[in-house]
């Protein structure tokens, strides 16, 4: 293989890929709904040569690149890009602003998909360089539990061949363009979602021997199981209990009857993450007996936490070192944000890297999940050659 002319062809490539990323942005989808996603991406891959199934674990993707020199039980690598949009309204003004009213790719899976087409293109053109098999996972529904990588490993997305590792970038903006962040180990919280219903006896809030105000009941609730988790919490363990609504519909005097609070608990232990939602339960009764009310906690199971593999990641920066610059390598700390690629980090050892998309020339880059969310372009190359130097290496 000729470094210089695998280089000249990503070079020759990169608008198309901008084309490919562009035609995305413009038309986002819904978790689980990426039907004309999943037929562009297919369109892109026939188009090439690349060998897919569609329709994986319902609009997902799965592509194939054989090694010229192995068989097809020869244990392989996988790459992953997901293809969900978020619900929100876009606010750039650019030529590719999103068509779909109220629908965003404002998490960047837009970047992801166009960044595995091309490291596909270009590694279907250099198969006999590969010293093992590709996998190239196009991935539905990370934005919305239970998460389509859970939905990809049940389908068997990592057998047939095997899949012995699995690599994944993600837009990150707070890093500049050429930039790359990486941390070992421990990465990425586990998220649960907290939904509950508070049932007391409204009135009017001149008597309260006749009322049980159902607000009162929520934050002894809360107070009572934000006190477990300092209490109880190992000190090496990272966590974050935070209720984000409380929602009772009284008035200056009138207490309502009902209440409803909305939360989120993540942490990096499983078997600390079971403890507090057991204890979610447990103070429920607890406080429900102290007011005589009723109090319904709904867990919804989110995803684990990402753990990335020390050896496997430590590999990927000295590839990425040779290949971008050693300079160009950030360590990156600890994260309570979740991603539905930690499902994958609890099969196969994994490597969750964060490619910088920073403009450089701005003042500041607004965050993913954010409506003016955008990237520099030229992080679409620094990306592919990422991925590409990953899968020959």
């Amino acid at each position: 293989m000729n470094p210089e002319q695998l280089q000249q062809q990503l070079q020759a490539l990169v608008p198309q890929i901008v084309a490919w990323r562009r035609q995305l942005h413009m038309h986002p989808e819904p978790s689980f709904k990426e039907y004309e996603t999943m037929a562009y991406v297919s369109s892109v891959l026939s188009s090439y040569g690349i060998s897919y199934q569609k329709g994986v674990a319902g609009t997902g993707i799965v592509a194939y690149i054989a090694a010229s020199h192995h068989d097809s039980q020869t244990p392989c690598l996988a790459l992953r890009a997901d293809l969900d949009a978020l619900p929100i309204q876009e606010q750039n003004e650019v030529p590719y602003k999103s068509q779909v009213p109220g629908w965003m790719h404002a998490c960047g899976h837009d970047v992801h998909t166009s960044i595995l087409l091309g490291t596909a293109v270009l590694l279907q053109a250099y198969k006999e360089n590969l010293k093992r098999p590709v996998k190239l996972i196009f991935q539905p529904g990370e934005e919305q539990n239970p998460g389509g990588a859970s939905l990809m490993i049940d389908a068997g997305v990592l057998e047939n061949p095997r899949v012995k590792e699995l690599v994944a970038l993600h837009v990150y903006p707070e890093l500049p363009v050429g930039k790359i962040g990486l941390k070992e180990g421990l990465y990425m919280a586990s998220s649960d979602e907290i939904h509950v219903e508070i049932e007391g006896v409204g009135g009017h809030g001149a008597l309260p021997a006749r009322f049980v105000n159902p607000i009162d009941v929520a934050i002894a609730w809360m107070l009572a199981c934000q006190q477990f988790v300092q209490e109880n919490c190992p000190s090496t363990v990272p966590q974050v209990l935070t209720f984000g609504r409380f929602e009772a519909l009284g008035s200056t005097n009138v207490v309502s009857a009902t209440a409803s609070v909305k939360g989120t608990f993540r942490t990096m232990d499983e078997t600390w993450r079971a403890a507090v939602k057991s204890a979610l339960q447990e103070k429920a009764s607890e406080v429900a007996a102290q007011f005589g009310a009723k109090i319904n906690v709904s867990i919804g199971e989110g995803y684990p936490f990402l753990m990335n593999d020390p050896i496997l990641t430590n590999k990927v920066k000295g590839i990425l070192a040779d290949t971008i610059g050693p300079a160009q390598i950030e360590t990156l700390g600890l994260r309570m944000t979740a991603e539905d690629f930690a499902f994958y980090s609890h099969h196969r050892p994994v490597c969750f890297f964060r490619l910088g998309t920073g403009f450089a020339d701005k003042a500041s880059n607004p965050a993913v999940h954010h409506p003016q969310f955008d990237i520099d372009e030229n992080a679409l190359e620094v990306g592919v050659k990422c991925m590409l130097a990953i899968a020959l290496s």
